[in-house]
């Protein structure tokens, strides 16, 4: 998923080590859990070396798990209660779901986007095993750390995310999705929700051309940026510089 992820390069790599990537089939499950307890064991090994580590990334559950110590392994699992919650979904829409979850834990209600579905049953799943998920939130073992958050303008964010489609169709992510659906790769998985992938898919099927691909993984890129900047900003320790104006190393140096 090389294309569609913007997964760094080969060259990028080479110049700067990255860690946790190439760790997961396409057809794995992967969860804020395990990004946690594998992020964690890469802090801890490069922290005793003494190595200074930047942690890029944009989604603010993972983010948290991963700096912040939310308990998310004491969180319980029962595949039937998901199976009857996902029966729920598909029956009485995922708005439904969402008010569930509301009237039941506001707190982990305020924190899941209503269009999540997978995250919302989540939520509801913990709930209905162990009560309010926002109860289990464990912050007593963070990780020291100076959060910079970049926020250029928002007609350069626009312009990017359709500049950023625009180059995966050019490299090939047609063939890309093409290949991972050949493989068996179920688009129900979460890997497959990545932005742009469904909608790849469905032209590949011959139900949207290609421009109405286009459009819409511009349109949902660009729908996740808006809820990435209301997840952070409503983290009071994020230090925020436009870095189309400013070089945002000195603010990080500052931000002490």
């Amino acid at each position: 998923m090389d294309i569609g992820t913007a997964k760094a390069t080969a060259d990028e790599r080479r110049r700067v080590r990255h860690h946790l990537i190439d760790i997961v089939d396409p057809s794995e499950r992967y969860d804020a859990a395990r990004y946690q307890r594998e992020a964690r064991a890469v802090l801890d090994d490069l922290g005793a070396r003494r190595v200074a580590v930047i942690v890029v990334g944009g989604t603010g559950l993972y983010v948290s798990a991963l700096l912040d110590g939310l308990d998310l392994a004491a969180m319980p699992h029962d595949p039937e209660v998901r199976r009857q919650l996902e029966g729920d979904a598909a029956r009485d829409g995922a708005a439904a779901l969402y008010r569930r979850l509301a009237a039941i834990d506001p707190v982990a209600a305020e924190r899941a986007d209503a269009r999540n579905v997978r995250r919302v049953i989540r939520y509801l799943e913990v709930a209905l095993l162990a009560g309010p998920p926002s109860a289990l939130w464990r912050r007593d073992d963070p990780v020291p750390a100076r959060k910079i958050g970049l926020r250029p303008p928002q007609e350069v964010v626009d312009r990017r995310i359709a500049e950023r489609v625009a180059a995966m169709v050019a490299a090939g992510v047609l063939d890309e999705t093409a290949r991972l659906l050949d493989r068996g790769v179920d688009l129900t998985l979460p890997s497959m929700s990545g932005h742009g992938y469904p909608h790849w898919a469905r032209h590949l099927r011959g139900e949207i051309d290609l421009d109405e691909a286009i459009r819409l993984t511009v349109r949902d890129t660009a729908a996740y940026s808006r809820r990435q900047m209301t997840w952070f900003r409503k983290d009071a320790r994020v230090r925020w510089c436009d870095p189309t104006a400013l070089d945002p190393l000195p603010v990080a140096l500052a931000a002490a």
